[in-house]
């Protein structure tokens, strides 16, 4: 499995809809130097920080 399908699952589970996933992981971010989540996670260790925002998001200590 890619590692933009991984994160579309996670954040799916973390906003609870595809439609909130979507608007966040289009949404470009100063934390992947201005790119969307999904342009963003190239590689195993852009796939860990996209993740691990993710979790912080779902734990509430996201932004």
């Amino acid at each position: 499995m890619k590692f933009e399908e991984l994160i579309q699952r996670q954040a799916e589970r973390v906003f609870g809809s595809k439609a909130k996933a979507d608007v966040w992981l289009t949404h470009p971010r100063v934390e992947f130097g201005g790119l969307t989540a999904l342009k963003y996670v190239r590689n195993e260790a852009e796939y860990l920080k996209v993740k691990a925002l993710l979790d912080r998001i779902d734990h509430g200590y996201g932004c």
